[in-house]
């Protein structure tokens, strides 16, 4: 049975969908939702900020290895093009 995605596939799929999840506004939501205010508040938003940046930074990561990967198929000037095929089509070049 063959694969359906190769490894760095994966990798910039995932690292795309988290910086995209450290970009939402995830903290005013919870915090309107849970009807927080003062101090409160600002340590929620806090706390859900530093773990947006986590998740944005270990998304980078993944991407980063993708973009590696790339490289070494297409190299720096066909990189953006290649990334665009790896993400749209699910194949390595």
């Amino acid at each position: 049975m063959p694969r359906s995605f190769d490894r760095p596939v994966l990798r910039l799929r995932a690292g795309i969908g988290l910086v995209i999840v450290s970009w939402l506004p995830i903290a005013q939501v919870v915090i309107w939702a849970a009807g927080l205010s003062g101090d409160t508040a600002e340590q929620t938003r806090l706390g859900i900020w530093a773990a947006q940046f986590l998740i944005g930074f270990v998304g980078l990561a993944l991407a980063g290895v993708a973009a590696k990967a790339a490289v070494k198929a297409a190299g720096w000037r066909g990189l953006p093009r290649t990334l665009w095929h790896m993400f749209w089509t699910g194949r390595t070049p």
